[in-house]
């Protein structure tokens, strides 16, 4: 098969796009998900973010508080407007192995150098997906390409100072592990 001809920037980014969404497209489909089981840059994000579930009311990956303090750290980890969010349990019915495939399929597709669960099931389905040890705050682990971290229950952690400093020491060592500078804390809202 010919390779096609691209004529430019634009061109090769709108292939890259077409090609990661196709191979996003085909990891849903091994567990039946449905569009919205993940968002954001699927071309060059610098970090992935990974949820077990959609936020409880069905209005995206996370509230609007935890959105806005994830944009805040995304910034402060030098990865603002390139980041990409993940449910790794979109499908309620959807096993464990399933599920996993899943997951490593379409962080495979967005190919993000850094991958940082954001509660303990969205940890344990990282872990499985790269076969990796317990990813646990604080302690990267290099898989596949990639650096995997943890930081516990972000959500919660944004209502308790020193959960929100751990949670913010776990994200950085996982980014300073991959390379990526950091800018300093993110500003408290």
């Amino acid at each position: 098969m010919r390779e096609p001809e691209l004529n430019g920037a634009a061109e090769l980014r709108s292939a890259y796009e077409a090609k990661a969404r196709a191979e996003l497209a085909d990891a849903d489909a091994l567990i039946g998900a449905r569009p919205g089981a993940w968002d954001g840059e699927v071309v060059g994000p610098r970090i992935a973010f990974v949820v077990a579930r959609r936020s409880a009311d069905g209005s995206g990956f996370v509230d609007a508080t935890t959105a806005g303090a994830l944009e805040k750290a995304a910034g402060a980890l030098g990865a603002s407007g390139s980041v990409f969010m993940i449910a790794s349990w979109p499908v309620a019915a959807a096993t464990s192995g399933p599920r996993c495939a899943r997951l490593r399929l379409a962080l495979e597709a967005v190919d993000a150098p850094v991958v940082i669960a954001l509660d303990q099931a969205g940890a344990e389905d990282l872990a499985a997906a790269f076969d990796v040890p317990e990813l646990r705050p604080g302690h990267p682990v290099r898989a596949f390409g990639r650096h995997l971290g943890a930081v516990g229950d972000f959500a919660a952690s944004l209502g308790d100072a020193d959960a929100k400093s751990r949670a913010w020491i776990g994200m950085k060592s996982v980014a300073a592990a991959a390379g990526l500078e950091t800018k300093g804390r993110p500003k408290a809202p």
